[in-house]
């Protein structure tokens, strides 16, 4: 090869000078840079493609919590009929004076209409009072078993029948809703209860499309407008019950429920649903 030549010719071509140049070995060798190149970004392009996929953000499913008809009396458990028990009208006998004519005395009953609650049961006990009996000493005992010992008010045998006195009021011990004047509420009243929940609650676990949990939580607002005693009376799952009852205990206080211009303490109960928008 010439002198001139050789400066301007790729040592490629001066390798496989007076060689067969198209067995391959030549285009293999003369073109790989290309190849190489196109490989690296065929590569490159693709590596960037994937990564762009995994930063596009996933779209999670909205979860709403819903509320649904808040009971405002209060829980009341569901138990047999208890009997009732038996009227037995006491029959005295007045002593007759060996000398004294008895004189006919027009009879008059005095009934006291006393209900009794226990065990969250509203059972009516009539106690049947006769006009002989000595009404401002007996204790009457309801049949009922669990119920407590009642005492009647106090008649003035001939009298009216209006009680002299009006027995306290023991504002510690929960009542029924429909046992009090007045029914605790929360400030601002229903709409804001179901704001303060949705806001509040939040969903323990992720939840498929359609499917929902329903859980009730009965508790006691006392007489200074305070929540406690919770007890989950429809089982949700420990997540969503220790939810509800979390965001109870957070509530701030009520206004008490009323008797005869007193607070009181009263049953109440909340029942919430989770679920998916599908």
């Amino acid at each position: 090869m010439e002198k001139d030549l050789i400066l301007k010719t790729d040592i490629l071509d001066i390798i496989f000078e007076k060689r067969n140049k198209l067995y391959g070995a030549y285009d293999l060798r003369k073109f790989y840079p290309n190849r190489l190149k196109l490989a690296l970004g065929f590569m490159f392009i693709t590596a960037i493609s994937f990564s762009a996929f995994t930063f596009i953000p996933k779209k999670e499913k909205e979860v709403v919590v819903r509320v649904y008809d808040i009971i405002e009396p209060g829980l009341k458990e569901i138990k047999d009929k208890p009997k009732e028990p038996e009227k037995k009208n006491e029959v005295v006998k007045a002593e007759k004076k060996p000398e004294t004519k008895p004189t006919p005395v027009t009879q008059k009953q005095f009934t006291n209409n006393v209900k009794v609650v226990a065990n969250n049961v509203k059972t009516d006990t009539i106690v049947t009072i006769q006009p002989n009996d000595e009404i401002s000493t007996k204790t009457f005992i309801a049949t009922n078993p669990g119920t407590p010992a009642v005492e009647p008010a106090n008649v003035e045998p001939g009298g009216s029948g209006r009680e002299k006195a009006t027995p306290a009021i023991d504002k510690t011990a929960p009542m029924d809703g429909d046992a009090v004047d007045v029914l605790p509420s929360y400030p601002g009243g229903m709409d804001a209860l179901r704001k303060f929940l949705q806001k509040h609650l939040q969903t323990p676990d992720e939840l498929e499309g359609g499917q929902s949990v329903s859980v009730r939580v009965k508790f006691v607002v006392d007489y200074t407008g305070k929540l406690k005693s919770f007890v989950t009376v429809q089982d949700g799952g420990d997540a969503y019950n220790n939810e509800v009852v979390r965001v109870l205990r957070k509530m701030p206080d009520w206004v008490p429920g009323k008797t005869k211009g007193e607070n009181v303490s009263v049953y109440y109960v909340i029942p919430v649903r989770f679920e998916t928008n599908d």
